[in-house]
């Protein structure tokens, strides 16, 4: 380059172009339009286009990225990670999303051995994808998405041409744009997981968006919001809190849909497989548990083998609280895994352990056969019903308990093997238990 020394016009220009060029401060964005990977500012990135139209993504600091794209083919591109997890939370901003036509704002990536292109939906234009039959549900971080599975034939990938599955996790309402979000993967991966259809090694991972045959904007920052704990197990979860609840259960046909209720409230719910699987939700509500199989149906039925709650199992086998069991030719009963109709197990309060209509045994307690003790009739009626004991021993209390665990009388029977009480009760529906020698008994009588 020649510089006429003699010009002093130059020389301000040339020592502006200079501190603009060396200055650390200034910060460059880039803008592709054509296929590019690599790393900016500390986050992964790829863009991908089949060449139809415009798609032009540019680059801004840490984790943002824009897009404007036009009358385009197919293109997905997003920031993220050159190496996915199964626990990572993601967090995401969605200042600006416009599409007109179809397009979706999605988590999205690849997993190989099996090669696997997985999304989580949170928004799409006129167009809800992928256009197929949900065959289960997940709940997580405030909204209820729908699963699927789809497959492509010789489509791209990130080895070329070849025949793959897609998992969808598709949100049933779209996500707001401007406000801060997160998508805990995790529950997703379980949810997958629960139906057989599980990831391989992960390859990237990003937010994305992607658009085909449309026009529009969009303007994302994504961050990492650390690591779930979970992920690549049996279930489907949902929520965030300080109470960690697993309901571990399974369906007879594969379809059953289950609710963890907590204080009234439905935290979580999933659609069941048929293998013994752990379903995962956390919450900060407290209150009764309750799991509740909503969509009994021919061939349908649910077993629970039992809730952890912050790392104590409960049983079902010892939850006396059962609406969906059938026992004695009608649904509701005590004392089982099974749901047979719609209806609902209750667990006990998550912080103390009080029961809702639930007597969990203690350590060292074993059943008692049934027929040791008779009540009649049953369903009572004005009241009036009575008990009949049958070769008792060792028994010193006969306790009534209404469903929430509260005791409404007390018999003494130290003594007797054999004896018959007559009780007189409001309406409503009651627990006998007994108690004595190492032994616990629970049988449950309605009052009408």
């Amino acid at each position: 380059m020649t510089i006429n020394k003699s010009n002093p016009k130059i020389w301000p220009l040339l020592i502006g172009l200079l501190l603009f060029i060396f200055n650390p401060f200034v910060t460059y964005s880039q803008t592709y339009c054509s296929n590019q990977t690599g790393t900016d500012d500390g986050y992964y990135f790829t863009h991908w286009t089949d060449g139809g139209g415009s798609a032009c993504m540019n680059l801004g600091a840490d984790g943002n990225y824009s897009y404007s794209w036009s009358n385009t083919g197919n293109f997905v591109g997003g920031k993220g990670w050159s190496t996915g997890s199964s626990t990572r939370v993601i967090g995401y901003n969605a200042g600006n999303y416009s599409p007109n036509g179809n397009s979706y704002l999605t988590l999205y990536g690849w997993t190989t051995n099996p090669l696997i292109e997985y999304y989580v939906v949170e928004s799409w234009g006129n167009w809800r994808p992928p256009g197929a039959s949900a065959v289960g549900t997940v709940t997580s971080d405030g909204g209820t998405y729908d699963i699927y599975r789809t497959q492509r034939v010789n489509q791209p990938s990130i080895i070329g041409n070849a025949t793959f599955y897609q998992y969808w996790s598709v949100r049933r309402s779209k996500v707001s744009t401007g406000s801060n979000h997160t998508i805990t993967f995790a529950n997703h991966v379980n949810a997958w997981a629960s139906r057989g259809w599980n990831l391989g090694t992960h390859n990237y991972q990003v937010f994305a968006t992607e658009g085909y045959q449309s026009s529009g904007s969009s303007n994302v920052s994504v961050w990492d919001n650390g690591n779930s704990g979970g992920g690549g197990g049996d279930g489907g979860g949902g929520g965030g809190g300080s109470n960690s609840i697993v309901v571990r259960a399974r369906g007879t046909a594969g379809s059953e849909h289950i609710n963890l209720r907590v204080g009234n409230q439905t935290i979580a719910s999933w659609t069941l497989g048929t293998s013994m699987s752990n379903y995962t939700a956390s919450t900060n509500s407290t209150g009764g548990i309750i799991v509740q199989f909503d969509n009994d149906d021919t061939g349908r039925d649910v077993q629970v083998d039992y809730v952890q709650v912050n790392g104590t199992i409960r049983q079902a086998e010892n939850q006396t609280y059962n609406t969906g069991v059938w026992q004695d030719e009608s649904c509701g009963g005590s004392n089982s895994e099974w749901l047979h109709c719609s209806g609902s197990i209750g667990f006990g309060d998550v912080a103390t352990g009080a029961r809702i209509a639930s007597q969990e045994l203690e350590p060292g307690m074993k059943e008692m056969t049934g027929d040791k003790i008779s009540i009649f009739p049953n369903p009572a009626n004005d009241g009036l019903f009575n008990i009949e004991l049958h070769k008792l021993h060792g028994m010193s209390q006969l306790k009534i308990t209404d469903v929430y665990g509260k005791t409404v009388e007390e018999v003494d029977i130290a003594g007797k093997s054999d004896a018959k009480l007559q009780m007189n009760l409001n309406t409503g529906v009651y627990l006998i238990i007994l108690e004595g020698s190492g032994e616990k008994l629970v049988k449950k009588v309605i009052v009408d």
